[in-house]
């Protein structure tokens, strides 16, 4: 007979999740699942989940996809849902002030909602014109994940349509 902490080692496996505990109890932080990577584009970073930590105890891990060429980059931290949005996982004005929270190192120039794996989503976009690329910020829930996504690129089509499309692509397994 399997144990309670093989079997749930096996259904975090089996289901993207990664398996931490909060207080004795496993977490249900999903990982969330880049369906589609541009060409040439790779996987930079992969930190698990509780990696990180907020000054609010929220915990965190990050997937990090690079585009080889120009270093374009999109950033996913997936993790605990913090304090301000427990409740209020479809508030759009909700989702977006974390967003711009989460943007702190930027002014925005575009504050809206996108729909992100299917979730109602937070989204603040800025350029700049300094070093000549744009930034966004985009925050959404699923379940009990909170998926912060930090995208970088250079101001072409191009770059523009891969991170999007990488993004329009990420999937949580709930």
């Amino acid at each position: 007979m399997l144990s309670l902490v093989t079997t749930l080692l096996l259904s975090s496996i089996t289901y993207g999740r990664d398996l931490f505990f909060n207080n004795g109890f496993p977490s249900n932080v999903a990982t969330p699942i880049g369906g589609y990577v541009p060409q040439g584009w790779h996987c930079s970073v992969e930190d698990s989940y509780g990696t990180y930590m907020n000054s609010d105890g929220t915990k965190w891990g990050l997937i990090e996809y690079t585009d080889n060429a120009d270093k374009t980059f999109v950033q996913i931290y997936y993790g605990d849902v913090p304090p301000e949005l427990k409740g209020k996982e479809n508030d759009r004005d909700a989702l977006i002030a974390r967003a711009i929270v989460e943007s702190a190192t930027f002014e925005a120039y575009e504050v809206s909602e996108m729909i992100v794996a299917g979730q109602l989503a937070g989204c603040v976009e800025a350029y700049n014109s300094i070093y000549d690329f744009y930034e966004m910020e985009i925050v959404f829930v699923k379940g009990s994940t909170c998926v912060d996504i930090y995208a970088c690129c250079d101001p072409t089509y191009e770059d523009a349509e891969q991170v999007m499309s990488l993004i329009d692509s990420i999937n949580l397994w709930e």
